[in-house]
């Protein structure tokens, strides 16, 4: 026999099934201020970073309009779509450099060089970069990698990681 219960939102006299604790109405209206909670977090989170932890000449060239419009392009250009998993890419949209800009800075804005990535694909990136970049002749060897060749690494974590 379900047993039942009366929402916790003070007024509601609305009976639900236990476990649940809000009626349908007032999950709804939880959930939507548990996301703006989180986008305002993530705002700030971003915000710190840029502030403390990311270098000044970084945070100039990603603030800058150039960036901004060819970031723009590069997300058009994509389809909104992650270029290695072909997940779509909703709210986060991370543009990546294919050839960092650490190893070379002239390749910034080249859209040659850019492509989208969803945050998995690209924390798989980032790792697979630090482990080269801090090998002997790193950036020498990075500078090389493909777009080709970045597709089928990230892809063969993106396995490891399922299996």
């Amino acid at each position: 026999m379900a047993k039942y219960r009366e929402c916790i939102k003070p007024t509601c006299h609305e009976l639900i099934q236990i476990p649940n604790k809000y009626c349908e109405k007032h999950r709804q209206e939880i959930e939507q201020q548990r996301l703006e909670y989180n986008k305002i977090k993530q705002q700030q989170r971003y915000k710190m970073y840029n502030k403390h932890n990311r270098d000044k000449q970084a945070n100039a060239f990603y603030q800058s309009k150039e960036w901004k419009a060819t970031r723009n392009y590069v997300i058009n250009r994509d389809n909104y779509v992650c270029c290695v998993c072909g997940e779509p890419l909703n709210n986060t949209k991370i543009i990546d450099h294919i050839t960092p800009r650490r190893a070379d800075k002239t390749k910034e804005l080249d859209t040659d060089n850019l492509w989208c990535l969803c945050y998995k694909c690209h924390n798989i990136k980032t790792s697979i970069e630090e482990q080269i970049i801090n090998s002997p002749n790193g950036k020498n060897k990075i500078k090389h990698i493909n777009k080709k060749n970045w597709k089928k690494y990230i892809l063969e974590r993106l396995n490891k990681r399922s299996n």
